[in-house]
């Protein structure tokens, strides 16, 4: 990860749902890994994947 002592603190909201699904993704590796870690990588996976006009799925809001 790019940085970790140059962060920029932001809030989220997501759906209970997605919020239990993420806790227990980050539990089901080994070691496990927070919520914090998950969404940093998956932002990073976004950016690389726009930054190589390889993303395959739209950014509209629904």
């Amino acid at each position: 990860m790019a940085g970790l002592t140059q962060q920029k603190r932001f809030t989220v909201s997501v759906d209970r749902a997605d919020y239990e699904a993420l806790q227990e993704l980050g539990r089901s590796v080994s070691p496990p890994v927070n919520l914090q870690y998950l969404v940093r990588l998956a932002v990073r996976n976004l950016l690389e994947q726009h930054a190589s006009k390889q993303l395959t799925f739209p950014l509209e809001r629904r």
